[in-house]
């Protein structure tokens, strides 16, 4: 995670840590369940062993 100082505050620091592990944390693919499934850009989820793609929210595809 980049390092955001003490001038950002706490709260703000807690949102964008909340953010950061969400993007990072490691997705099943929908289609064949490898666990290589990662973020091409902003909305786009690949599976790189089967190559299934899938628009998403920018930040989080898991179902909540």
């Amino acid at each position: 995670m980049p390092n955001l100082g003490v001038k950002y505050g706490l709260t703000l620091r807690r949102r964008y840590l909340s953010v950061w592990n969400r993007l990072k944390k490691k997705r099943a693919c929908p289609k064949c369940g490898s666990t290589h499934f990662r973020r091409l850009v902003i909305g786009v989820w690949e599976c790189e062993k089967c190559g299934y793609k899938v628009a998403g929210d920018a930040y989080d595809l898991v179902q909540e």
